[in-house]
């Protein structure tokens, strides 16, 4: 149900956004509400508002590390929604607040998960904002920090559901990663996360209970898994999904883009491209240039090439060819999808080869070949 994105972790900031409360309170009760307005305006991107509500709770309860984590993850969202690095250094600077509190926490209520949570959600965000930037030594080493925490969390308290979401995501792209990058990267991953196994459905099922458990992170964890299944190639299941992501967030990117991506791999071309004109719309009402989202610019090409297959010209539609797979051809890091970003190239390559060879594929035939 919601994004990120979405989401290295979709790696692992999408990590954990938020926190459940079992037989330790990692967020104070009563003030649910007021948090749940919070997370519902970021996930609308209305991060003003959100900013606004954060601080009231880091008002009320300032030696808490939480308030200072969800204010870190304020601007972490910012920056991946919408492209915008320039809200860095204020990040940090949350960042580094809410360490502090974290580790401030864990000294003085030793038993208590909630610091070690807030450090594993924390490092998660770190990496998210490497893994967007495919800086993926930085982001898994943020991401053995953040196993660290978590598996530290559940040591303390194993009905802390919600960290499931991190650890599942984690030895997930860590499964994943090992093998498609290899070198630093992959003995990193081999060595600290994975210990050499497969486990990326270990992974899936542990993301599963998380959205299962209903926690405070489930819409994250949802989303999420969302993106797990487009990756195994598990459409009909993530579909839905996706919908339901653009009908609770009509204002987000990322489920139009998902909903796109799974289009595109099926070979609906035009049901695709309008879910690509979608976040176009939504770019042009945040007073944004679209090639600040080069992803969104090439799935746009990409899908009219396709829908206009049967009417264009040959000569019109080869420096169009030409063009785009050169884009291609240079890597271009889909930020939108940033933990799959070589998978989406792959796939959009695949399908421009395909289309180049007159080999179209028209809806509902299964998709790509």
């Amino acid at each position: 149900m919601r994004k990120t994105v979405v989401s290295l972790i979709s790696l692992m900031g999408v990590l954990l956004f938020c926190a459940s409360a079992d037989a330790h309170d990692i967020y104070v009760p009563s003030d649910l509400p007021l948090l749940r307005r919070g997370f519902d305006l970021v996930y609308g991107e209305q991060y003003p508002e959100a900013e606004k509500i954060f601080q009231e709770y880091i008002n009320k309860h300032p030696d808490r590390p939480e308030g200072y984590f969800f204010m870190t993850g304020r601007y972490a969202e910012y920056m991946n929604s919408f492209h915008d690095r320039s809200a860095m250094p204020t990040f940090e600077m949350w960042a580094k607040r809410t360490m502090e509190k974290a580790e401030a926490f864990n000294s003085k209520y030793p038993n208590d998960p909630t610091g070690h949570f807030y450090l594993g959600n924390l490092y998660g965000f770190m990496g998210l904002l490497d893994a967007q930037q495919q800086n993926l030594v930085s982001a898994f080493l943020n991401a053995v920090k953040a196993k660290t925490s978590l598996e530290k969390t559940l040591e303390l308290d194993p009905a802390v559901h919600d960290a499931y979401f991190g650890l599942g995501s984690l030895f997930f792209y860590g499964s994943r990663k090992h093998v498609e990058e290899g070198g630093m990267v992959g003995w990193i991953v081999k060595k600290f996360i994975t210990h050499d196994r497969d486990m990326r459905q270990e992974g899936i099922a542990m993301v599963q209970k998380a959205v299962a458990g209903g926690g405070i992170t489930a819409d994250s964890a949802f989303t999420t898994l969302m993106w797990l299944l487009i990756i195994e190639g598990r459409y009909d299941e993530a579909m839905p999904m996706a919908v339901e992501m653009s009908r609770r967030w009509p204002k987000d990117k990322h489920g139009y883009w998902a909903q796109g991506r799974i289009q595109l791999l099926r070979g609906q071309c035009a049901d695709a491209a309008r879910n690509f004109m979608r976040i176009a719309d939504i770019v042009k009402q945040q007073n944004l240039r679209l090639d600040r989202f080069p992803e969104v610019e090439i799935a746009l090409e990409l899908s009219s090439l396709c829908v206009e297959s049967d009417t264009a010209s040959h000569a019109s539609r080869e420096a169009r060819f030409k063009a785009l797979s050169a884009r291609l051809a240079a890597n271009p890091n889909i930020q939108i999808e940033y933990a799959n970003s070589k998978g989406v190239v792959k796939d959009f390559t695949a399908m421009l080869a395909n289309l180049e060879k007159r080999q179209y594929i028209q809806p509902g035939n299964g998709g790509i070949k």
